[in-house]
């Protein structure tokens, strides 16, 4: 099989750095044990793992939303602040285990701070209320002689934390969310909320929540569109298949476009969407977890099949980037987390190696680029128990992305094999007027689809780098089987 790429040096769109985005929950391991574990040789005085936090930096983790998903449906965040032995124990009734409240909302900022991202809240519309809402953007981004904002102050923090992203609710479409409402319901609610939360702070920014469903969806941006900033979708997929786990980063672009078409046709182009949720997730069942053992953990482990997930779905958000700026891996540490912990060391999973190459690697600039390849047919399961069905024609063997780094005056080029084969690829580079005769070249990939990384063998799947000449500005690159690469060539 062969390819070939044509990269013209036209500067189509910008790429938010949001789309690297993180998402830690109350769930398993996720927070503690993960990002924040007290007492332990690995962690600062703030509780705060420094390997794991360490390994975010690297990463450049740009928004960090929190306290879910489906626990910010039940949480009440004045649990969350004060000294830390006075903060009650309560029972996490939504994923299982005691709640200590040990990590509550100044915990989650001096994080965000410590790991440079922007802070991205979630209010609860299941067990909370508006009142509850306004106090905690009072806590947070004012700076007046008010209850609240003096509650912040006598705790220490006496510069408003200035939170621009608010999540109103978390998957309230569906029967397991506390909270759970018709769009109809659903739509007013986020009207109050994003109208009375604007009134308090003009700058905040409101993410809606979006179900992948038309009909939800439409009555939501019907109804409260004019109010908000976002728009979210959530998506999981995997299976024990390499090609059924691959393509559904097809079956994401598709539903990506069909939340656009429906924004478009509402004359709403203010409105963005938030990719807030998205991952591979099969291996897992939270139904059977918590009647095993009590507890949810969704610890799932990922191998190099799923490493090439990601890396398309930052292919696709990269071409949907007029309308995509906002995405959360979800999640950040153990709980579907790309960085693995125990109480000695951590591992960092294949796509954790992807966020790094995209991340440190690529542009911010889009560039228009066509791509010719062979392609497949299939019809997949995905998602814990088959639960999504899909069928897709034309699939692509390889995908890619063209940017622009303008301060290193570099081009990327990132290019996906998902074939279980190398393929050769005619690069054509012609409408560059000068350009490096060399690249360097990044390259993720492993022994089989099927390779992971663990405590024992943590880096089975790990980028290696090397430099290579260029015969000119058409030039042919063979791609490893089942492999991400990566071509930076400086404009000379």
């Amino acid at each position: 099989m062969q390819g070939y790429v044509k990269v013209s040096n036209v500067k189509t769109a910008r790429i938010s750095d949001m789309v690297y985005g993180h998402f830690i929950e109350h769930l398993g391991r996720c927070i503690y044990g993960g990002i924040y574990e007290r007492g332990s040789p690995l962690s600062d005085q703030r509780g705060f793992r420094k390997d794991v936090l360490e390994a975010v930096k690297k990463i450049k983790c740009p928004i960090l939303r929190w306290p879910g998903g489906n626990f910010a449906s039940a949480y009440h965040w004045k649990d969350g602040i004060g000294p830390v032995e006075k903060r009650p124990k309560l029972l996490n009734y939504i994923w299982g285990g005691i709640e200590t409240n040990e990590f509550g909302t100044d915990e989650f900022i001096e994080y965000c701070r410590e790991a440079g991202a922007e802070p991205y809240l979630s209010v609860s519309l299941g067990t909370g209320t508006l009142d509850e809402a306004l106090q905690w953007l009072e806590y947070c981004n004012l700076d007046t002689p008010t209850k609240y904002a003096t509650l912040r102050k006598q705790s220490g923090h006496e510069k408003p934390y200035n939170v621009k992203y608010w999540g109103i609710g978390n998957e309230v479409y569906g029967p397991w969310q506390v909270g759970h409402c018709s769009a109809s319901e659903y739509a007013e609610k986020l009207r109050q909320f994003a109208q009375f939360m604007k009134g308090i702070d003009p700058s905040i920014k409101i993410i809606a929540v979006g179900a992948d469903d038309p009909e939800w969806d439409m009555t939501v941006l019907k109804h409260a569109g004019k109010v908000i900033d976002y728009i979210s979708i959530h998506q999981y997929h995997g299976s024990e298949d390499h090609y059924e786990t691959i393509s559904s980063v097809y079956y994401i672009e598709e539903r990506l476009k069909l939340l656009r078409s429906l924004i478009k046709h509402l004359k709403l182009d203010h409105v963005k969407i938030a990719f807030d949720e998205w991952n591979v997730w099969y291996q897992t069942i939270p139904e059977k977890e918590m009647a095993e053992q009590g507890i949810v953990t969704l610890e799932e482990s990922y191998a190099l099949k799923d490493a090439l997930f990601a890396a398309g779905v930052f292919c696709v958000m990269h071409r949907m980037s007029d309308i995509v700026e906002i995405a959360n891996v979800a999640q950040m540490v153990n709980a579907l987390g790309i960085i693995k912990t125990n109480k000695t060391s951590l591992v960092l999973t294949p796509i954790y190696h992807v966020f790094d190459l995209f991340v440190n690697h690529t542009g911010r600039t889009r560039l228009d680029m066509k791509l010719a390849c062979d392609t497949y047919s299939i019809k997949a399961k995905s998602f814990f128990e088959g639960r999504i069905s899909f069928s897709l024609e034309n699939v692509p063997y390889i995908d890619g992305s063209a940017t622009y780094d303008e301060r290193t005056k570099t081009v990327s080029l990132a290019l996906v094999n998902y074939k279980d084969s190398t393929v050769k690829v005619t690069v054509d580079l012609s409408d560059f007027k000068t350009l490096s005769t060399q690249a360097v070249v990044h390259e993720l990939t492993g022994p089989d689809a099927f390779s992971k990384n663990d405590f024992e063998n943590p880096n089975i799947v790990r980028p290696s780098q090397k430099i290579i000449q260029l015969a000119g500005k058409v030039f042919d690159i063979e791609l490893q089987r089942l492999s991400l690469t990566i071509l930076e060539i400086k404009i000379e």
